[in-house]
């Protein structure tokens, strides 16, 4: 998939695609690595929003190890639970006694 999506999405020759490429020799500079971890977090439900380790000497095998380790993301689950609503709440009668 990382393969893939450097050749559609970043337009890299797919011959320059190898295990030992790094993202400075395909010409990924920091603002395109960050674009490209969104884009496989998107497509693999990963969250990659902690630190990734990644630089423009990472090779791109080492790219997918690291994204391949990162866990699936957990669906937003409540902590706590929902304050309850009274169905009907008590009117008050305010007094003109004073």
């Amino acid at each position: 998939m990382l393969c893939e999506l450097l050749v559609q999405e970043f337009g890299i020759d797919a011959t320059d695609i190898v295990p030992e490429a790094t993202f400075e020799s395909l010409e990924l500079d920091s603002l395109s690595m960050a674009e490209l971890a969104v884009i496989v977090a998107d497509r693999t439900d990963k969250d990659f929003s902690g630190p990734a380790n990644l630089d423009k000497d990472t090779t791109l095998a080492e790219a997918a190890v690291a994204f391949e380790a990162v866990p699936i993301a957990e669906p937003y689950a409540r902590t706590t639970p929902a304050p309850s609503v009274p169905t009907s709440a008590p009117v008050h009668a305010l007094s003109s006694d004073g």
